[in-house]
């Protein structure tokens, strides 16, 4: 069973722990049915006897036992309680490894970008917080505890008749695995089949609350419109669960009926032997303990009952790794696999007869694409909007395999190498701005770095004057949601990303891409930008993607990529920026356009 796996991979000593404290509490429940019915045997025979009969001494032999054992199962009990307590929580622990471990491996984003993919993920992570999930981890303690209080029931009936106990106890599972079925369904509906509506719920809601859109849903007057949205979303998300809960109640009743049948016949066969002096007055109290202890095996208390959705999903979690191809727990390949050395020097970049396309597109973005860029060149990739440059970083990353062809970064595949991935440092279109210190921002590219280092770095990106007016420097919080902390604006937030990529390649990274980053800049700035870039460009292959033409014009190289008779992009055009303008091709037609409408703007695009 792939929970109890878990729990072996999280915490083996305190589940061995808890396993025993189980026992030693289902052990002592046992021992007070049995003693309490000896005891009230013995009771009657001292009473009769007299109190300095041997009676007398075997009833108060059987009082000690009765006492030990009621004291000893709740002591076990609450120490039960306080080792599950640390116990959940490396559970807990190791169950976040497993969805962030899902998370980043593989290094492609295929099965991030794929909805389907995005909302197993998106229910993992929910299922985390939810109190169900929480509560179901300890519930692995509790249904071992029900468990073996009923085997103890079960034996205490058996020693009165032993056919008894299995018929009740098929009963209880009877009972018990109809609820089981008819809860799972209605928590597999909240997680599964309302998933994406309670996405959009709570995305709406979001919105309402949500710092970044404040300014909006007051200028626009939103907030009725959001509010009406959250409640239709929500209502009609738990009106499929409403319908499923009500429909499986009746799956329930027959087995209901079943168990009533069955322990009243039980109840009504101890009362005949006991009518008939059968069984004694304390075998009678005896076996009604263990007739009524035998609920332990139907019982669905919270724990219980929570137990079925944690396991399911893991279950869910452990099915959807496998279908990207990991194992269930991560192997140490996996868990090491960013460690490894990489070099220091330029890299050399190769596509050789690529194609790919999206998944759902009716061509490819790229077909027999074939470039090759020597280490430590310049280039620039220019061409329409939407003709596939963006796709081809994605590509040069591992982001994603391509269909056909191959990519190699000094020689390695970048899908699947990654020493070649992490000699590739990019800034992104949308590079991420994470609401952490100035520090942890340019680390992030780099690991832990020296404040001599970094002042260095930001010296390099342009950010050093950013730094400076932070009120605790590199410690400054980037986000105004904290305390203490401060926004940034987009070009500012655009030289903290390119210190970020520049450390990377401090750290070895021999490939520097700029993925158009620059949009918040005007044409100046980002001139000045990529020019000093060129100018840092020693032991570092340099890729340039810009709509804007003058901003690459310096480049080693100008490749103007294309579509060819309707299908992929190709590189249709290859040299420096005179012998592109000198051919008259579609990168002089491009330039031109530019130019002109720039001098037509007064200089000021």
């Amino acid at each position: 069973m792939l929970h109890v796996r878990l729990w072996w991979h999280a915490a083996p000593g305190l589940a061995v722990a808890c396993v025993v404290l189980a026992v030693v509490q289902a052990g002592a429940i046992t021992v007070a049915m049995v003693a309490s019915g000896h005891l009230i045997a013995s009771t009657g025979a001292a009473m009769r006897a007299g109190v300095d009969s041997a009676a007398a001494l075997q009833s108060w032999r059987w009082l000690a036992v009765t006492v030990a054992a009621f004291v000893t199962a709740p002591v076990a009990a609450a120490v039960s309680r306080g080792v599950e307590e640390v116990a959940s929580a490396r559970y807990l622990a190791a169950y976040y490894d497993l969805v962030v471990d899902t998370g980043v491996h593989p290094h492609a984003v295929t099965h991030l970008e794929d909805p389907a993919n995005a909302q197993q993920l998106v229910s993992a992570v929910e299922a985390s917080r939810d109190w169900l999930f929480l509560r179901g981890i300890g519930g692995t303690w509790v249904a071992l505890s029900n468990k073996l209080n009923g085997v103890g029931a079960l034996v205490v009936v058996s020693t009165w008749r032993w056919w008894v106990g299995p018929f009740l106890v098929v009963g209880w599972l009877l009972l018990s695995r109809a609820v089981a079925h008819w809860r799972s369904v209605v928590f597999d509906d909240m997680i599964g089949e309302t998933g994406l509506g309670r996405r959009r719920a709570s995305y709406l809601q979001g919105l309402l609350v949500e710092r970044a859109a404040a300014k909006e849903v007051r200028l626009y007057g939103l907030g009725g419109w959001l509010v009406g949205g959250f409640v239709n979303a929500w209502q009609e998300t738990m009106a499929i669960v409403s319908r499923r809960r009500l429909r499986g109640v009746s799956g329930t009743l027959p087995a209901l009926a079943v168990l009533l049948v069955l322990n009243a016949a039980a109840f009504a066969v101890l009362a005949a032997d006991a009518a008939a002096d059968r069984v004694s007055t304390g075998v009678l109290v005896t076996v009604v303990q263990g007739i009524l202890g035998l609920a332990a095996f139907g019982r669905q208390d919270d724990g219980e009952t929570s137990l079925g959705r944690t396991a399911s999903c893991v279950a869910a979690l452990a099915a959807f790794r496998t279908a990207l191809g990991l194992s269930f727990l991560p192997t140490p390949a996996q868990a090491t696999l960013d460690t490894a050395p990489i070099s220091a020097a330029a890299g050399k970049v190769e596509l050789r007869e690529v194609t790919f396309g999206y998944p759902g597109g009716d061509r490819p973005v790229v077909e027999h694409l074939n470039l090759t860029i020597p280490a430590g060149q310049a280039v620039a990739l220019v061409g329409v909007n939407g003709v596939g440059k963006s796709t081809i970083v994605k590509l040069l990353c591992g982001l994603w395999p391509p269909q056909a062809g191959e990519v190699r970064i000094d020689g390695l595949d970048p899908a699947v190498d990654v020493a070649a991935r992490r000699r590739v440092s990019v800034i992104f279109q949308e590079f991420v701005r994470f609401g952490l210190t100035a520090r942890a921002n340019v680390e992030a590219g780099a690991g832990w770095q020296p404040v001599e280092e970094l002042d260095r770095i930001a010296v390099d990106a342009g950010a050093d004057h950013i730094v400076a007016g932070l009120e605790s420097g590199w410690e400054t919080v980037l986000s105004a949601e904290f305390t203490g902390g401060t926004d940034l604006s987009g070009g500012q937030w655009q030289r903290i990303a390119l210190a970020r990529a520049l450390a990377a390649v401090r750290a070895g990274a021999g490939v520097l891409v700029l993925d158009e980053p620059t949009a918040a800049l005007d044409v100046r700035a980002e001139v000045a930008l990529f020019e000093s870039l060129l100018r840092l460009r020693e032991g570092l292959t340099t890729i340039l993607i810009s709509h804007r033409l003058s901003s690459v014009r310096h480049a080693d190289r100008i490749v103007v990529l294309g579509p060819t008779g309707g299908g992929g992009a190709r590189v249709i055009e290859d040299g420096t920026h005179e012998e592109l303008v000198a051919a008259g091709g579609e990168y002089a037609r491009l330039f031109t356009l530019q130019a002109s409408r720039f001098a037509a703007a007064g200089g000021a695009a």
